[in-house]
């Protein structure tokens, strides 16, 4: 009798096995806390580097804003300073780099030091659809330059006339077995980083799950998976792998989570979680020490898994991506300004002071300029008759050497001091002007400092 109930017993174990085939895999999916631990336990590691440093990389800065993080108070504005100095050699990603970076930052890429960054990356545009791997020199070899302007555009708002040839583009750049490649001409390397990314920018491009395009490349991330739920790209397995499917199916509305991507040693997300280290890091390999890389990028899919929707979704959408309060404080004598936005101060060199001069404090007309916003495209100099033309959001302001008139729009205005020459330069009574674009202006007469808000 006690064989009979074993063999029964057996039996429906074998079958209960037979119609649930994932049975097998017991390893359970990370839940939602457990994701929060892991990601806040990420994001104080970045946040205690940077404090101790000084400074972090741009993408950890944007991987601590998609976890929730305000970047009051870090560094997150000299990283832009750099960034924005390596635009001169025009590399398309440096440029979406930035964008990203200043909404992280809570600032406003479409006029930073008096540059529209949005509409560079627009105008990189090719006839082809392909964003240029340069905004100066064009090329059309790096699919990561497309996708990566086309992340920053959609985070801007900025990507709807673009859209369709954008979108076109990327599709024709699919390989026959549903992955992609960082290199255009190689038709034949199949890449899991890749192919993740690439679904970030189609998630972007309005293409969700029941998508061809998304569905091939899902498939072929299927077929790429390890048994212990992680991928491997240049030949390990690593945390960056796993984040960027983990991205890229949340961009198109699939859960990382799911039973279809449960393999025996559990799902891309545990797998993620695998390689993270006890002080909060994640290492990149088995083993190894903590990595700023591993760790930013893992915070931006964990961030993503958590709030069930992409970083670039989430940054443009936070009140931050509107534009934040503008102070900017001028010091009579002093060769530096300081522009704060969103509460974040930045300190501004200049090669010339501003002075006061008959109860007015005169400003440099180009460092006025930027500071208030004004792109360099709004700035005009009439040498001849000596008129200066500053336009900014619809508003128009003209004033000349020597003449006590300013106009808005063509209204004038008495003024009770007039613009200067200096030493070649020109110098703009800065109260008039700023007021004139609808700043409010305070005068610290301790400091002898002007104080324009808005």
């Amino acid at each position: 009798m006690k064989k009979k109930w074993f063999c029964m017993a057996l039996v429906l174990i074998l079958l209960a096995g037979i119609l649930s085939p994932m049975a097998a895999y017991a390893e359970p999916a990370a839940d939602k806390g457990a994701i929060k631990t892991a990601m806040d336990k990420a994001a104080d590691w970045l946040w205690q580097k940077e404090k101790k440093e000084g400074g972090l990389l741009p993408w950890s800065y944007i991987a601590l804003a998609a976890a929730g993080r305000d970047l009051g108070n870090t560094s997150v504005g000299l990283a832009c300073e750099k960034l924005f100095a390596n635009l001169k050699a025009g590399e398309t990603n440096d440029y979406s780099t930035l964008v990203l970076t200043l909404f992280a930052a809570g600032q406003d890429p479409y006029n930073y030091k008096g540059q529209n960054l949005v509409q560079k990356l627009r105008d990189a545009r090719l006839p082809s659809g392909k964003y240029a791997d340069n905004v100066i020199n064009g090329g059309e070899d790096l699919v990561n330059a497309h996708i990566w302007a086309v992340l920053a555009l959609h985070t801007a708002g900025a990507s709807s006339k673009e859209q369709a040839k954008a979108l076109q583009w990327l599709v024709n750049q699919q390989h026959a077995d549903g992955s992609f490649y960082w290199d255009a001409a190689d038709r034949d390397t199949a890449d899991v980083d890749s192919t993740g990314m690439a679904l970030m920018a189609l998630g972007a491009l309005g293409k969700k799950k029941d998508s061809p395009v998304v569905q091939k490349a899902v498939a072929y991330l299927r077929s790429a998976q390890k048994d212990s739920g992680g991928f491997n790209s240049w030949g390990t397995e690593n945390p960056e792998s796993c984040s960027v499917v983990i991205q890229g199916l949340t961009a198109v509305g699939v859960d990382p989570t799911g039973q279809e991507w449960l393999k025996s040693g559990g799902n891309p997300v545990t797998a993620l979680l695998s390689f993270q280290l006890p002080d909060g890091s994640f290492s990149h390999l088995k083993g190894g020490v903590a990595s700023e890389m591993a760790t930013q990028q893992a915070l931006m899919a964990l961030a993503d898994v958590y709030y069930g929707d992409t970083l670039f979704n989430r940054l443009r959408s936070q009140p931050s991506a509107a534009l934040p309060e503008r102070t900017v404080r001028f010091e009579a004598g002093k060769k530096q300004y300081v522009v704060t936005i969103g509460g974040q101060p930045q300190k501004h060199e200049t090669d010339a002071a501003p002075f006061t001069q008959n109860g007015r404090i005169y400003v440099p007309v180009r460092y006025l300029a930027y500071a208030l916003g004004i792109p360099e495209s709004g700035v005009n100099w009439d040498s001849k008759s000596r008129t200066i033309t500053l336009s900014l959001n619809g508003a128009c302001v003209r004033l000349a050497v020597g003449s006590l008139l300013i106009y808005t729009n063509n209204a004038p205005r008495q003024m009770d001091v007039a613009p200067v020459l200096r030493q070649g330069r020109t110098y703009l009574p800065a109260r008039y002007v700023a007021e004139s674009f609808g700043f409010r202006v305070d005068w610290d007469q301790a400091a002898q400092a002007v104080i324009i808000t808005k």
